[in-house]
């Protein structure tokens, strides 16, 4: 008797994958960053850094609820986890709900150990940074706080400069900053360490947009907590005034937060007093006034340190450091004398020949000797030579103009600085002269306007000082110590010897002057703390100030060589930028025409990148600079390969709109911490050029192996990762609607010539394929050769009905096709039903190597169906050779057998279907009849 023949079978089902919700954490790190973990068949595994970027970060952080991912990181960078790695060649487009609806290669399906896991940095813009302030400074100035998880910390200094202050103080309500700030400029805070490492382009609106390593992720005390000077165009002043003289001169004063203040006399010189002068609506200063000359004020000292260029409009818009940010009391009061055009007052005529002692008469004659005393070449107390003897000058009225007389007089350029209150120490002998004011063009100091020969109210306690610059003699070269060409300590060369220069003030806009008097284009960074170590010899330089627009170093505010209070732990030193000549060429090595390593020509030879903080913008730039169009991938960890000579760039961070790497931001030439084995790669797309034409061989017109026709020959495509969606833009591009079937394994036989994509990551509404993510020329075999089953709208064959009750065991039963609505089987975890139909499995499946699948069912199916068929024989020949049965019984069973035969001719021998119900219902006709 031939029985229904039943199977079910106990099966595990894959659920992840399937929903949007996979449980997800980070392990060993904090709230924001660490290691991602993911829960999956009862236990906690990890995911391995193959393919690992920053879109498939940005799923983790949007999943765990964060706004965003600020980095992705690999190498097991918070240490190496247990259990499963659970995925591999993770490959989120970006948009994804979770990181389960993401490309990857399958369950438990790496090659990867834990010391690859990947792990996050994720950023939200609302969470990250609940507030923002200043503690222990004023309004405008600070150490910065930020507020996160329920108290104040602060933020580290390593890598701030101007545009991460900029960043902090437009979050704050400012215009703009005046000075970033470091090492616990207003003191050591208090609390968690937020920040460290921020690395803000200067556009972002707060800081936690800004690059940055994590949320209290440092390596940092508090001792490096940053600061900010900030400055605020339309705020600060609301108003200017003169007090305490008449209506062209007094003591300045600002009006800032409702009341009135001073400004302090530190650096207050011609140029400063010309911007307040023109605020206050005169054509220009006629002298710029300084210790309380009119009296001193009240109520708060709202600027120091002012150094305007002289084109300001206001004086808030002058370097200074920060509204109430001083050192000074009252009795430093500046003042200004501006020029009135109505005002006929007549000078005094000089003559040339003879000294008159008269008040108010100066002295005549274009030489009287001057000298420096108790400093050195460059800088000291001012002494005039008068009567047989040296006297000083009282530092009433004493500003830049007077001391630019003086260094002109000794042979020098120009002054640096005027200095006052015996800052050089006290003199002897006569007070000379005092209340002098120079316009600044006169030949020497006794041209100047002054009160008279020994005609004063001063002690020596006031006498004056100058520092003197010289463009030919007080710079005579610069280089760079311990670096490379373009970074280094900066290192200048005065009365015959190498020295150094301090930190204090040390800035982005010194080390342009520093790298453009090199012949470098601009500065990248500055550096303190002697960060390319300790030099020797004399600190020729401290409290550099330059504008930025200087042409030498020395052209620069300064506080006179080798006049300073630095030890050579804290030399200063740059890192240049050269837009022209850091790269000379670009290429791509151990690849193909669109991707390999990323090597650049400097000083005579091939080098590599590293790939640390590289990300796809940079890899645009250095596919736009190679001529494509675009990258369609960023590659680390040497992935073609480690490479050789020296590595030249490292932290390199594009905003992607840059014509060359050169451009974007990085460590300098050579200025690295990596090895070959961290080599940077790209994968470059050109949508012109790639795909020249698409065919579809050994199949019919609307299916086959999917073949590319590029540089002059016909290729094939590798199956590794190619779906439905790759499929689609196949089809689309070959002219159909859509596709019906990806196929892989050499479905359609294996190809020749060259196998041209290999990892086609299509999002589907691609044009053609050479617009999709791939990875250039694979790694496959032909025997991977990738096909597809493109929708023929004129197919009108009729589709097959199934059930999900039995398992037919005929063979020949037809496939159905693709425009089937018939709903899909349900799946349990309990049991599959395999009378459903059961697809192909497809290449990264859990299916795909499973011998139960690929060789056990479809024996087992066939040796079934082989027994049913001998059993039935058996049955007849018995009955034929027992002569036991009828003619009518015979005749039955010979119509049973063409019955069978019927349906089996109608089958496929790869498809599993049903006999009819009614077929199986009848009781079997030969054992009854038996």
């Amino acid at each position: 008797m031939l029985l229904p023949i039943y199977l079910s079978l106990n099966v595990l089902v894959l659920s992840v994958g399937q929903g949007t919700g996979t449980p997800i954490r980070l392990a060993d790190g904090a709230k924001n960053y660490g290691r991602v973990e993911v829960y999956y068949n009862g236990q906690w595994g990890t995911v391995c850094d193959d393919w690992w970027d920053l879109n498939d970060a940005n799923v983790v952080c949007r999943q765990l609820g964060f706004e965003r991912a600020a980095d992705s990181k690999g190498g097991a960078f918070y240490g190496r986890g247990a259990g499963p790695i659970l995925l591999d060649d993770v490959g989120c487009i970006g948009n994804e709900t979770s990181l389960d609806q993401c490309r990857h290669s399958g369950i438990e399906n790496h090659n990867c150990g834990h010391t690859e896991d990947a792990g996050v940095v994720c950023n939200s813009d609302t969470e990250t940074i609940e507030a923002i302030r200043l503690a222990d400074g004023a309004d405008n100035y600070g150490r910065v706080e930020i507020f996160y998880n329920g108290q104040w910390g602060t933020v580290c200094d390593d890598e701030w400069d101007l545009s991460d202050a900029n960043v902090a103080c437009r979050q704050l309500g400012f215009e703009s900053a005046a000075e970033s700030k470091s090492r616990a400029f207003y003191g050591p805070g208090a609390g968690p360490i937020v920040l460290d490492d921020v690395g803000c382009i200067g556009n972002e609106i707060s800081l936690d947009q800004c690059r940055h390593s994590g949320v209290e992720n440092h390596n940092c005390g508090h001792t490096e907590d940053a600061g900010v000077v900030c400055n605020s165009y339309t705020d600060t002043i609301e108003a200017i005034r003169l007090a305490d003289g008449a209506d062209n001169y007094g003591r300045v004063e600002i009006f800032y937060n409702g009341q009135w203040g001073t400004v302090c006399d530190d650096w207050w010189d011609f140029n400063d007093a010309n911007v307040a002068c023109r605020q206050l609506g005169f054509e220009s200063a006629a002298e710029s006034k300084s210790r309380s000359f009119y009296g001193p004020g009240a109520g708060p000292i709202l600027f120091d340190d002012v150094a305007c260029v002289g084109n300001e409009i206001s004086l808030d818009q002058c370097r200074h450091s920060g509204i109430e940010n001083h050192n000074c009391v009252h009795g430093e009061d500046a003042g200004v004398v501006c020029n009135n055009e109505t005002d006929d007052t007549e000078e005094p005529e000089y003559s040339s020949g003879e000294i008159d002692l008269s008040i108010n008469s100066p002295r005549p004659g274009t030489g009287t000797p001057i000298r420096l005393a108790d400093g050195a070449k460059t800088y000291g107390r001012v002494e005039v030579y008068y009567n047989g003897q040296w006297g000083t000058v009282c530092d009433d009225g004493w500003d830049l103009n007077d001391a630019n007389v003086v260094c002109r007089q000794l042979g020098f350029e120009i002054a640096t600085r005027s200095l006052g209150s015996a800052y050089f120490g006290r003199g002897v002998g006569p007070i000379l002269f005092d209340d002098v004011a120079c316009v600044g063009n006169e030949m020497s100091l006794d041209q100047c306007r002054h009160s008279g020969i020994e005609n004063h109210d001063c002690g020596h306690g006031e006498d004056a000082g100058v520092i003197c610059n010289s463009d030919t003699e007080t710079i005579e070269a610069i280089r760079l110590a311990d670096g490379a060409d373009n970074y280094g300590r900066v290192e200048i060369f005065y009365n015959g010897r190498w020295g150094t220069v301090c930190d204090d003030g040390w800035d982005l806009s010194d080390a342009n002057v520093a790298c453009r008097q090199l012949g470098f284009e601009s500065a990248a960074e500055s550096k303190g703390r002697a960060f390319y170590g300790p030099g020797s010899g004399p600190i020729v330089l401290d409290d550099v100030g330059c504008i930025g627009n200087e042409i030498s170093l020395d052209q620069c505010r300064h506080s006179g060589v080798e006049n300073h209070n630095c030890g050579h732990t804290e030399d200063a030193g740059v890192v240049c930028n050269s837009y022209t000549d850091t790269i000379e060429a670009i290429r791509l090595a151990d690849g193909a025409d669109n991707y390999g390593r990323v090597e650049i020509f400097y000083n005579g030879q091939w080098g590599t990148v590293c790939d640390d903080w590289w990300d796809f913008n940079d890899a645009n730039v250095a596919c736009r600079q190679l001529g494509f169009e675009s990258a369609a991938e960023s590659k680390s960890r040497s992935f073609y390969g480690p490479g050789a000579g020296p590595i030249l760039f490292d932290d390199v961070a594009c905003v992607g709109n840059e014509i060359s790497l050169d451009q974007c931001r990085h460590s300098g030439i050579e200025n690295h911490n990596c090895v070959h084995g961290e080599d940077a790669g790209v994968v470059c797309n050109s949508y012109t050029d790639t795909i020249e034409a698409i065919r579809l061989a050994d199949g019919a017109d609307n299916y086959g192996r999917v073949e590319i026709f590029y540089n002059g020959q016909w290729g094939t495509v590798c199956d590794d990762e190619w779906d439905l969606n790759d499929a689609n833009v196949a089809c689309r591009q070959l002219g159909f609607e859509s596709a019906a079937e990806s196929k892989n394994r050499s479905f359609y036989g294996p190809g020749t010539g060259p196998i041209l994509f290999d990892d086609v990551a299509c999002v589907g509404n691609e044009i053609s394929l050479d617009q999709c993510r791939h990875s250039g020329i694979g790694n496959c075999g032909h025997g991977g050769d990738a096909g597809v089953v493109c929708n023929n709208e004129t197919d009108d064959t009729e589709e097959l009905e199934y059930s999900s009750g039995e398992i037919d065991l005929s063979i020949n039963s037809p496939r159905p096709d693709e425009t089937d609505d018939t709903e899909e089987p349900e799946y349990s975890s309990e049991e599959i039903d395999l009378s459903t139909h059961i697809p192909r499995p497809e290449r990264g499946d859990k299916f795909h190597d499973d011998p139960f699948y690929t060789v056990l069912l479809p024996t087992t199916g066939a040796l079934l169906f082989m027994l049913a068929m001998l059993g039935t024989v058996v049955v007849v020949v018995m009955r034929r050779l027992g002569r036991r049965g009828t003619r009518k019984d015979q005749e039955e069973v010979a119509l049973s057998l063409d019955q069978l035969d019927q349906y089996s001719s109608k089958g496929d021998s790869n498809t599993y279907g049903k006999l009819p119900e009614e077929q199986l219902d009848q009781p079997d006709k030969c054992s009854a009849s038996a």
